[in-house]
């Protein structure tokens, strides 16, 4: 055990005891070198293992540390570094100030339902990212959630559960997790995986709900292990969405569960109709009975095709012009049918059809007229089709085959088609102007590859202050990203200045598709072509 003054490593200053679990004991220190504080944990090895196991349960540790420290995300504890020091290994992490959701619970009793949903969707966010990044958490829990007084809710201890379970069970006959969080096929011996974390986060929501976990969490961990094994609980008494959706997460069948992605984008979708950015109340889908686990997280299905409604005022309408982010309406827009901005209605959607309704409804007197009517709407249909597909034309709904999408991974590779009308496309070697236009138009392209599954390496691109002015932060712009399935970007071509002109169209979770024309106005920064600003096209 250390002491407080103790020097860690030959760098880190003991400052003082903050907690101690099952994992170890956690201090706050001081970084010597970077001057900062800094968590301390001193993970914990079982005293009645042998050399071998230890020196076993040793490296994975530093293995884990080394893995979890990649992992960098607004929500989840960062790890600095992992260091030996008295024979055994120690995490350097970001310190927050700040009590687990197991003291909050113990100190003030079950959490309100909206507060249940902010804390759930954080800690969603964090996992999935963990999940994307190939990382089982394996201890999700109350004691691993931290709660900072401005509301952040942040999760530690990601895959340490891993490093000592081995050791633990060979030494003592017990696992090293809590047992009242555990899933029940992890109960019963099998692996933990990313749906086992589903479910642990389920247990944990419910303890923050109803004040204890879904199968009790008595003195004999013996007992607890077989009620969680057979995976029979009382539903939560206090009712609602969050408690569907808590429930769903339950399933006893892991293949029944839904995916980490699709409980934060519920969560988010939840907590942005308490806050009113969302009309009228929203059950998330997960908490639908009739939702089946693996139905597209959309609230309902896309309604029959009606006449175009008059375009809202542009200051109004969702804006995936703030893609780059989410601009100055962080919240991401309603899952309507149809939300495209003014500036994008469909063009004569409906005119054209129009000439030989009315000639019916004159009692088809002229049926030749009726006929050439018929085939000038054809002609004028493909016109419009075609004008909409070009790089040079009005944005407008998007037409099947007029976008291209990258392929996945490839960085360098353009994301617009290899249209080259107009002066634009989408390779380097199709790009108009000048050499230093062509890299402002590559810098656009390569952005949007990167768009919306390497968002780390897009916020990269943007200058910071675009990051904070515009895109409000990295936490907002993940936000907004997590609506969107895929995005693609066309007509590139420079716009004059340090401006490049492109229209871009965003593929919604739920299968909208929405164009919008964007000048994007650039920056060179540290040797690169950043996005600086960015307004709606005309």
């Amino acid at each position: 055990m250390a002491d407080e003054g103790e020097l860690i490593a030959d760098r880190y200053r003991v400052l003082a005891r903050v907690g101690q679990g099952a994992m170890g004991v956690v201090w706050r220190a001081e970084d010597e070198r970077l001057r900062r504080e800094v968590a301390l944990k001193q993970v914990s090895l079982p005293a009645g293992a042998d050399e071998q196991a230890r020196e076993q349960a040793h490296r994975r540790v530093f293995r884990e540390g080394r893995m979890i420290a990649r992992l960098h995300h607004p929500h989840a504890i960062a790890v600095y570094d992992v260091v030996e020091h008295a024979g055994g290994p120690w995490l350097v992490m970001e310190y927050l100030e700040s009590r687990s959701l197991a003291e909050v619970l113990a100190a003030e009793g079950p959490l309100a339902p909206d507060r249940v949903a902010r804390v759930g969707r954080q800690v969603a966010d964090a996992l999935a990212a963990a999940h994307e990044a190939g990382i089982v958490h394996r201890d999700v829990k109350p004691g691993n959630v931290l709660l900072a007084a401005d509301g952040r809710a942040k999760v530690t201890d990601f895959g340490i559960a891993r490093a000592v379970d081995d050791v633990t069970l060979t030494s003592t006959g017990m696992m090293a997790g809590t047992p009242a969080y555990l899933a029940p096929e992890v109960a019963r011996g099998g692996t933990a995986d990313f749906r086992s974390d589903v479910y642990s986060l389920g247990s944990t929501l419910y303890a923050a709900l109803e004040g204890a976990p879904p199968f009790g969490s008595g003195d004999n961990p013996l007992a607890v292990l077989h009620r969680v094994a057979s995976g029979e609980y009382a539903p939560p008494e206090r009712r609602g969405p969050v408690s569907g959706l808590v429930e769903a997460l339950l399933r006893p069948r892991p293949e029944e569960r839904p995916t980490m992605e699709r409980l934060r984008d519920d969560l988010a979708a939840l907590v942005s109709a308490e806050a009113g950015t969302e009309e009228g109340p929203v059950t998330p889908i997960l908490a639908r009975p009739d939702a089946a686990p693996t139905a597209p997280a959309a609230p309902s299905p896309a309604p029959a095709p009606a006449p175009a409604p008059a375009p809202a005022p542009v200051a109004a309408a969702p804006r995936p012009v703030a893609a780059v982010g989410p601009g100055s309406a962080p919240d991401p827009p309603p899952a309507a049918p149809d939300t495209r901005p003014a500036t994008t209605a469909p063009v004569a959607e409906s005119a054209p059809a129009a000439a030989p309704d009315v000639e019916e409804a004159r009692g088809r007197r002229w049926p030749w007229v009726v006929a050439v009517a018929a085939v000038l709407a054809v002609v004028v249909t493909i016109a419009v089709v075609a004008l909409l597909g070009t790089p040079g034309g009005r944005p407008g709904a998007s037409v099947p085959g007029s976008t291209a999408t990258p392929q996945a991974g490839d960085e360098g590779a353009p994301s617009a088609g290899g249209s080259t009308a107009g002066g634009s496309g989408g390779g380097s070697g199709t790009l108009a102007g000048s050499p230093e236009d062509q890299a402002r138009q590559q810098a656009v392209i390569d952005y949007y590859a990167l768009i919306p599954t390497r968002l780390d390496e897009g916020w990269q691109r943007l200058t910071p202050s675009f990051q904070q002015g515009t895109a409000g932060g990295f936490d907002g712009y993940r936000g907004f990203w997590s609506t969107i399935e895929q995005v693609t970007v066309r007509g590139v071509s420079p716009a004059g200045g340090d401006e490049v002109d492109a229209t871009v169209t965003y593929r919604y979770a739920d299968g909208r598709e929405v164009d919008e024309r964007t000048v994007f106005r650039l920056v060179e920064s540290d040797g690169i072509w950043k996005i600086d600003g960015q307004r709606q096209g005309s």
